[in-house]
């Protein structure tokens, strides 16, 4: 009687290190993790995988990360970093007396073409079923989803205490509102590239416009009303 097939992976001898040569590992498996997650999905990408195209055991990997999703954490981490280097170089934090609409406009058209330039670290952080927010220390806590969000937050309430912008919206949700309103546009560009779109510039332009002009403290009174908590016919249980 036959035994049943065995899977068989084939590790890459030609990227296998010499003893002692393995303090670039950890850069090597996050390289290879991430072009498979990139060409497979990273649901269908096993660390057995990862293992054979950088060239070492899935035992050896295990010394350097205890999972795939800490890879994908790493990976994610070093995106968030320069995106937040990339917004605080838009929107400097000693800049406190410019005008805070302005602020706003610096934010979202930085996180627009950020993403928009490097589609795979877009692909490998909003790719994965659960956007978990990275360890950040106080020093770099503007390095996260929820720093992104803080800074929004601060930079409309700002706008709103200036009365620039409705000041009956809670700065939280309009943070939300306006990250969701410049990620749409920036993910339908990656993920339809053939489509007429305009140029960057334009495209970015057009879409912030319509963020500012949406939030302009000046617009219609009904509209006012699209970010207020709502309370009618809701029973709250303690």
């Amino acid at each position: 009687m036959q035994s049943p097939s065995r899977r068989e992976y084939v590790i890459s001898l030609d990227h296998r290190k010499a003893r002692g040569a393995g303090c670039e590992r950890p850069a090597e498996i996050l390289k290879a993790a991430r072009e498979l997650f990139l060409e497979h999905g990273v649901e269908n990408v096993t660390t057995r995988q990862i293992a054979a195209r950088v060239g070492i055991s899935q035992t050896a990997l295990y010394v350097y990360f205890a999972s795939k999703e800490e890879m994908l954490d790493s990976l994610a981490e070093e995106a968030w970093r320069s995106l937040a280097a990339a917004l605080a170089a838009a929107d400097p934090e000693g800049a406190e007396r410019s005008d805070p609409v302005e602020r706003l406009r610096a934010i979202l058209s930085a996180y627009m073409r950020f993403w928009l330039r490097r589609p795979d670290d877009y692909r490998i952080i909003f790719m994965r079923k659960s956007l978990r927010p990275c360890p950040s220390d106080d020093d770099n806590r503007f390095a996260t989803r929820d720093g992104l969000l803080e800074r929004l937050a601060n930079r409309f309430e700002a706008a709103a205490l200036a009365r620039l912008v409705r000041d009956n919206w809670r700065p939280e949700a309009a943070a939300l509102a306006m990250w969701a309103a410049v990620s749409g546009p920036v993910a339908l560009r990656l993920a339809f590239p053939d489509l007429h779109w305009p140029p960057e510039d334009e495209h970015v332009k057009a879409t912030i416009d319509m963020i500012i002009q949406g939030c302009d403290s000046r617009g219609e009174k009904g509209a006012a009303k699209a970010l207020e908590p709502a309370t009618e016919g809701v029973t709250f249980v303690d």
